[in-house]
């Protein structure tokens, strides 16, 4: 009896692992007709991959392909919902979730649901504070709900701020 067991687990491993395989050649067929690229038919395949496969090494990938397929295609919730998937089920260190925050962020700020676009962004400084584009995030989740003038307005503020910052340097090496 256990040694059927065993085989039936064995058999199931390998019919899994086939399965994987086989839904990844059809993946490669879809993405290789650029005029699919943001068809239902290449998102659901990503999405549905990453349902039966969670923990496969492609299954984070295929859901960021998702939501950005999704949002090129006008998809705009769809998007949002696949970046707070991967937010949500993935650890902090894959490499996506950081940009699935930014771009979850940017997509409801275009809503405009400024609300939800400057709590990812706020979430993304407190988990992310040393990444390469806090800085640019940082002014974004200061800025979101502002007007344009009043955007203005900071830019030039921050602008003549550094303008001075450069101008007492000078000063200082012509000394």
């Amino acid at each position: 009896m256990k040694k059927l067991f065993i085989l039936t687990f064995v058999i199931f491993l390998v019919s899994c692992g086939n399965n994987a395989e086989k839904q990844l050649r059809d993946i490669r067929q879809l993405q290789a007709n650029k005029s699919l690229r943001t068809s239902d038919t290449l998102i659901n395949s990503y999405i549905r991959f990453a349902d039966q496969f969670p923990d496969h090494d492609s299954a984070v990938r295929f859901l960021f392909k998702a939501a950005r397929a999704s949002v090129r295609a006008n998809k705009i919730m769809q998007g949002i919902r696949l970046d707070e998937r991967i937010i949500e089920k993935y650890p902090k260190d894959t490499m996506y979730r950081p940009e699935s925050m930014i771009n979850a962020g940017m997509n409801y700020s275009h809503m405009p649901d400024v609300a939800n676009a400057k709590k990812l962004w706020e979430m993304f400084l407190k988990e992310y504070p040393g990444h390469p584009r806090s800085a640019d995030i940082r002014i974004m989740a200061e800025e979101a709900g502002m007007s344009e003038e009043e955007k203005t307005r900071r830019f030039w503020e921050r602008f003549e701020k550094l303008r001075m910052q450069d101008s007492i340097a000078r000063a200082g090496k012509i000394q």
